[in-house]
């Protein structure tokens, strides 16, 4: 499953895996299941998303910001994100700088997952 809660030293995490989707309706479909997580929440939330391989365009970006603004930065405590190199990076920076958030990014998952609970 893409989308679902992991546990790491305690700390309960919003685990998304676009790792190596390669299609925009699949990348599209999987944020929707993610936004769903978003508003059913009752906690904070721990972000780990993992994008290595991953699809993007301009669409999937517009997607995701939008989300941002409106579902995302609510709930979100700490977003730890793998597989941010290259033009991603640039993404990040945008994605961090239209929704006003602090997104972390990693290449190793265990330190993601350990700054995560930290």
């Amino acid at each position: 499953m893409p989308v679902s809660y992991i546990t790491h030293r305690g700390r309960k995490i919003l685990y998304v895996n676009f790792k190596d989707m390669k299609t925009k309706d699949i990348v599209m479909n999987n944020i929707e299941e993610m936004k769903k997580f978003y508003v059913e929440a009752t906690e904070d939330i721990y972000l780990l998303l993992d994008v290595r391989g991953t699809y993007n365009d301009p669409e999937v970006m517009d997607r995701l910001k939008t989300y941002g603004k409106m579902y995302f930065n609510g709930k979100s405590v700490k977003r730890a994100v793998l597989g941010v190199s290259g033009v991603k990076k640039i993404l990040l920076k945008g994605y961090a700088m239209f929704t006003k958030t602090e997104v972390q990014p990693f290449d190793s998952e265990e330190d993601a997952k350990d700054y995560l609970a930290s």
